[in-house]
């Protein structure tokens, strides 16, 4: 098991020391008040969020996800803010 400190976590992961104190998704350790991470662990993360090989079907590219989901293309704090999606020109 080696532990690593918030700095070469991020080194490690290329991410900024803040983006590994906001995202909780990330593993971590808590010894007091230091935040700590096992390197294992955050390879285990890493190779959890890979993106799934895209598979050809009739000429056309689909993964074990949907790739055409209607997502907002912009970030909002309030859960309750929805985008509206483009209209269509004709």
């Amino acid at each position: 098991m080696t532990l690593l400190t918030i700095e070469e976590a991020a080194k490690f992961l290329r991410l900024t020391k803040r983006t590994l104190y906001l995202r909780r998704d990330i593993p971590r350790v808590r010894y007091g008040h230091k935040v700590m991470f096992i390197k294992e662990d955050l390879e285990d993360w890493v190779r959890g969020h890979r993106e799934s090989p895209i598979l050809k079907t009739g000429g056309r590219e689909t993964g074990d996800r949907a790739v055409d989901l209607a997502r907002p293309t912009v970030y909002h704090r309030n859960p309750l803010f929805v985008v509206a999606e483009p209209k269509e020109v004709r």
